[in-house]
C-alpha cells in the first residue's frame, strides 16, 4: 500500500524550485513549524542554528558538488549534524535535552533539502542521496510497515504520537533512514520524494 501510494505521488511530483541565494537558505530551512518546535525546546535554538548555517552554507554547497556516492553524502551530513549538536551543547549547557541527535539531524536534513530546492545552489547528482527529515509527518506513515521494510521483527516501535526527542540516537536515526530508503527503492523514486509526499498527507 505504501509503495503504490508513493509511486502514484511520484507520477506527478515536481521538485520545488525556488530563487534562493545562499544567504537566504538558512532561514527558509527552519521556517514556520520547525522554528516553533526549536523555540519550544530551548529559547535561542533556532537563532543558534541560523548563525551556524549562515556561516556553513557556502562550504556545504561547495562540498555537495564533490559528492559522487551515498557514502560521501552520509559523511557530509554526519559532520554537519555533529557540528550543530556541539554548538547547541556548548551554548546551552543547562538544556542538554534540546540537543538530541535526531533534533539536530532533522534541521540538517531540512537544510540540505532547501539547498537542493535552490536554483542557484542545487547539484543535480545529490538528489538521490538526500536524507529525509524525521518528524511526525514522515514517521507516522512508517508505523505499520517499518519492521517489514527493515526485514526484522520489533526493530523499531514508532508511537502513534511522536514525542519530542524520539529519535535520540544515531542508531535509531540510521534505522529509520534505512527503512525510508528501502521504501523509496521499491517505489523506484529518490528517498526525498517521500518527504514531499508526507507533507501532502
Amino acid at each position: 500500500m505504501a509503495v503504490s501510494a508513493l509511486v502514484d505521488y511520484a507520477g506527478f511530483f515536481c521538485l520545488p524550485s525556488v530563487d534562493l541565494a545562499p544567504a537566504d537558505i538558512a532561514r527558509s530551512s527552519v521556517a514556520g513549524a520547525c522554528t516553533k518546535s526549536l523555540s519550544r525546546k530551548c529559547a535561542g535554538a533556532a537563532d543558534m542554528y541560523r548563525t551556524w548555517a549562515d556561516q556553513s552554507v557556502p562550504s556545504l554547497i561547495k562540498s555537495m558538488r564533490y559528492v559522487i556516492n551515498q557514502e560521501q553524502y552520509d559523511r557530509l551530513v554526519r559532520k554537519a549534524g555533529l557540528d550543530l549538536l556541539r554548538i547547541w551543547r556548548d551554548q546551552s549547557p543547562d538544556r542538554l535535552a534540546l540537543a538530541a541527535f535526531g533534533e539536530a539531524f532533522r534541521v540538517i536534513d531540512r537544510l540540505f533539502m532547501s539547498i537542493n530546492e535552490s536554483q542557484a545552489c542545487r547539484s543535480g547528482a545529490i538528489q538521490g542521496y538526500l536524507h529525509v527529515p524525521l518528524d511526525g509527518a514522515t514517521l507516522k506513515p512508517l508505523r505499520l510497515c517499518v519492521d517489514e521494510l527493515l526485514g526484522r521483527d520489533f526493530a523499531v516501535a514508532i508511537p502513534s504520537v511522536i514525542p519530542p526527542g524520539f529519535v535520540s540516537t544515531e542508531e535509531l536515526y540510521s534505522l529509520l533512514e534505512e527503512a525510508i530508503f528501502t521504501l523509496a527503492a521499491r517505489a523506484g523514486v529518490p528517498p526525498i520524494v517521500y518527504a514531499y509526499y508526507c507533507q501532502e498527507l
